[in-house]
């Protein structure tokens, strides 16, 4: 059994020595995908209230024009445009999560790594190794339940340090350091789903990590003890730390993650496919509609039962909203994440017709149980569908055609027209690009700003 010291040993061993030309074709292929959907985030989250804020926050600040800021017309220091990126990506609830064992995701990487590749030139197959060690590091490292702690995504600034490390050329040496100097640093607090401190505590994450691997480069050192700092805080009984580096560069657990493919909490999204699957496939219309019936397990239920939304977080993490669009609109988009929805009175008779229902025996974990929708309709009608995993989750992944629509689809009325199309092209097709130039100052322009933001 190895000691758990020797496991930050290898791990960085594998963020230094993994190159380009050692990652399969479905790892480059499902890291393009998530670039295409967090760069979409990035862009759209930079018209979210909470985005336009942390925006205007940093750019009034001043301070060392580095590099450009995504979704803006500025530019910011290296570690402001990270924090300011991962502030959007999750402002605008299009994070892809992995939910096996604990949970880990994609919004603190690519907010980092931007930045970091066009302050030093990276080229785009650069880019893909960097992103996918450090994804494949950061869903190791968070395999491990947390719940019982009241937290999500521990240790969060893990994956997103080795990503940085490996974009800044570390040496092993300096990469257990950075590592050790990323372990320790803020959770997911569950209370605060739904509010913007949800989006602060994963920027935290982004810019922790970006700061480790910079200042291990400095020559600050850290201990990479990942195994008995997850014993210490989680139990002996909840971690096995062998587990994170079992068939590493062989296994590539980053896979596993599940992709969103709508604006809002991913614990609705099994029963919002179930929804548009009943009324698609059946053509009904909302106005034959009686009620929605939804199932849920006790954490799902607890986080996302938000029958009358006051705020655009509530709307993001409400069972009851997202399912009311679905009803309305066949679908859930940036159209319904607005103040003006919280006040519609066509949205608040559509929410009055979901009833949520509890199942407190289902595990008390994320997605748990089978999900399942009950549409019925006034005739007397019952129409009622199941699912374990929603679309995009390992057992129905994406395409490579449906990553480029979610893209196309969030970005557009945001990036300038003319450059939906080619962004999608040029993400796409990362390994090509000789340097980040080009995309980057494609998805960096100016907003409108509103009278009250």
């Amino acid at each position: 059994m190895k000691k758990n010291i020797e496991i930050g040993r290898e791990l960085a061993e594998f963020v230094v020595k993994t190159e380009f030309a050692d990652l399969p074709d479905e790892v480059v292929e499902f890291s393009k995908g998530l670039a295409l959907k967090t760069v979409a985030g990035m862009t759209a989250g930079s018209i979210m209230p909470a985005g336009r804020r942390v925006a205007r926050f940093i750019k009034e600040r001043g301070g060392l024009p580095e590099v450009r800021v995504i979704g803006c017309d500025f530019k910011a220091s290296l570690w402001n445009a990270a924090f300011t990126q991962a502030i959007f990506a999750h402002a605008s609830e299009l994070e892809d999560d992995r939910f096996n064992g604990g949970v880990s995701w994609d919004i603190t990487i690519f907010p980092l790594i931007f930045p970091l590749a066009e302050q030093l030139r990276l080229s785009g197959k650069d880019l893909l190794v960097a992103t996918a060690v450090g994804h494949e590091v950061h869903s190791r490292t968070c395999l491990f339940t947390t719940e019982h702690r009241g937290l999500t995504v521990v240790p969060g600034a893990v994956g997103p340090a080795a990503a940085a490390a490996k974009a800044l050329r570390l040496n092993v040496e300096e990469t257990m350091s950075a590592l050790g100097l990323a372990m320790s640093g803020v959770g997911i607090s569950l209370p605060n789903f739904g509010t913007d401190a949800h989006y602060f505590e994963s920027s935290l994450q982004c810019l922790q990590g970006l700061m480790s691997a910079e200042l291990a480069k400095e020559g600050l050192t850290g201990n990479p003890d990942i195994g008995t700092y997850l014993i210490n805080l989680l139990g002996e009984d909840k971690v096995t730390p062998q587990k994170i580096v079992e068939e590493l560069g062989v296994r590539w657990v980053f896979r596993e993650i599940w992709v969103k493919k709508y604006p809002c909490c991913f614990l609705t999204h099994r029963q919002i496919d179930l929804l548009l699957e009943l009324v698609k496939g059946h053509g009904l219309s909302y106005e034959q509609i009686e009620e929605v019936e939804a199932h849920a397990g006790p954490v799902d239920f607890d986080r996302c039962n938000r029958p009358e939304p006051e705020t655009i977080g509530d709307l993001q993490f409400s069972f009851q909203h997202v399912l009311a669009a679905a009803m309305l609109d066949k679908d859930v988009n940036f159209d319904h994440i607005t103040a003006e929805k919280i006040f519609d009175s066509k949205f608040k008779e559509a929410r009055s017709k979901v009833k949520l229902v509890l199942h407190p025996d289902w595990p008390a974990v994320f997605n748990s149980g089978v999900a399942r929708v009950v549409a019925k309709l006034k005739d007397g009608t019952e129409f009622t569908k199941e699912r374990e995993y929603p679309i995009g989750s390992p057992k129905q992944p994406l395409t490579r055609d449906q990553f480029k629509e979610l893209y196309c689809e969030f970005v557009r009325g945001v990036i300038p027209e003319g450059r939906v199309e080619r962004t999608a092209s040029i993400l796409l097709d990362l390994e090509k690009l000789g340097n980040m130039e080009e995309l980057i100052e494609m998805l960096c322009f100016s907003h409108v700003e509103p009278q009250q933001p």
